[in-house]
C-alpha cells in the first residue's frame, strides 16, 4: 500500500510540474513575425498574429528561432527611440525588406549565434547615440544585406568589442556615412576573427579601424571617400586586403599592425600608404598625390 501511495504522490506531482509550465513553454515560439500592421499584443507566432516591433518579435522568440520580416516597414519603437537588444540566438530575416531607425541593434549573447539579413539602418542627430550595429557578446554574428546610413552620433557603423574568440562574417553590406569609423573591430581580450566580403565603407571617418587581437581578412571590398583613412590598424592587428579598393582618402592605409596586400588598388588617395605593409607584387598604387611608404615584396606560398 504505502508504495502505491509513494507511486500515486510522484505522478500528482509530475502532473502539477507539467501544468505549472505550460503556459511558460506556450509564451515563446521558434517563429515569430513582424508586420507593419502587427501589433504587439499579438501572439507574433504566425503573420495574421505578427507584432509591430523587433524587441516584442525577439522576446516571444525561442533561443534558436527566427524572426521572420512578414513586409517592408519600421520595426522598432521609434517613438521612444528603444534599442534592438539580441539576448539570444536568433536569426533576423527581413526577406520583403525591414528597417529601423533613431536607434541600434546591441547584440549581447554570450556564447550564442546571431544572424542578421535584409536590415537597414538610418539614424539620426539628437536620437541616435551608439553604434548602429554594436556586438557586445556572442561566438558568432552573420551580417548580411546590411545597411548602415547616416549615424551621426560618432561612434562607428558596426562595432565589436566582444572578448575573444569570437568570428564576423558581413558580405553584401554597405555602412557608409557614420561620424565615427565604419566598422570597428577592437576586442576586449583575445582575438576576433572577421571576414569582409562585398563590403562598402565608404564617407566615415575610417572605413576600417582593427585593434589589438583583430584579425580581418577582406575580399572584393571598396573602402572609399574617408575623411581621415580608408583603413587602419593598431600593433597587434592583422589585416589581409585582397581583390579590393581602397580609394579618395586622405590616407589609404595607415598600418600600425600587420597588413598584407594583393591583388588590390589603393588609388587616388592623397597619401597611399602609412607605415609598413607586406605586397605580393599584383598590386596597383594608382594616380595618389604621393605613394607614401613603399610595400615590402613578399613571395607567395
Amino acid at each position: 500500500m504505502d508504495r502505491l501511495l509513494n507511486l500515486i504522490a510522484i505522478v500528482l506531482a509530475a502532473m502539477l510540474l507539467t501544468v505549472q509550465w505550460a503556459p511558460e513553454a506556450n509564451a515563446q515560439s521558434l517563429y515569430t513575425y513582424v508586420s507593419s500592421s502587427g501589433n504587439d499584443a499579438n501572439t507574433c507566432y504566425t503573420p495574421s498574429t505578427a507584432c509591430a516591433t523587433l524587441p516584442r518579435a525577439i522576446a516571444q522568440n525561442f533561443g534558436g528561432g527566427v524572426v521572420q520580416c512578414v513586409d517592408a516597414a519600421n520595426f522598432n519603437i521609434i517613438a521612444n527611440h528603444v534599442n534592438v537588444v539580441i539576448d539570444r540566438s536568433i536569426t533576423i530575416n527581413c526577406v520583403a525588406g525591414g528597417a529601423i531607425s533613431a536607434a541600434s541593434f546591441i547584440i549581447n549573447a554570450p556564447s550564442q549565434i546571431v544572424r542578421l539579413r535584409n536590415i537597414g539602418i538610418t539614424g539620426f542627430s539628437g536620437y541616435t547615440f551608439g553604434s548602429t550595429i554594436e556586438i557586445v557578446a556572442a561566438s558568432q554574428v552573420y551580417l548580411e544585406n546590411i545597411t548602415s546610413a547616416g549615424n551621426p552620433s560618432g561612434q562607428p557603423g558596426i562595432y565589436d568589442h566582444r572578448a575573444g574568440p569570437a568570428l564576423l562574417h558581413v558580405r553584401n553590406s554597405s555602412i557608409v556615412h557614420s561620424e565615427g569609423a565604419g566598422i570597428v573591430v577592437a576586442p576586449a581580450s583575445g582575438s576576433i576573427g572577421v571576414v569582409l566580403d562585398n563590403v562598402a565603407s565608404s564617407y566615415n571617418k575610417y572605413g576600417l579601424a582593427v585593434g589589438r587581437g583583430g584579425r580581418v581578412m577582406i575580399t572584393n571590398s571598396t573602402f572609399t571617400g574617408n575623411t581621415v583613412g580608408g583603413i587602419q590598424t593598431d600593433p597587434g592587428a592583422i589585416v589581409d586586403i585582397d581583390t579590393s579598393v581602397v580609394s579618395f582618402n586622405p590616407t589609404g592605409v595607415l598600418a600600425g599592425g600587420s597588413v598584407t596586400l594583393s591583388n588590390s588598388g589603393i588609388n587616388s588617395n592623397t597619401t597611399a600608404i602609412s607605415g609598413a605593409t607586406k605586397s605580393f607584387g599584383n598590386n596597383r598604387l594608382v594616380a595618389n598625390s604621393v605613394i607614401g611608404t613603399a610595400p615590402t615584396i613578399v613571395s607567395g606560398q
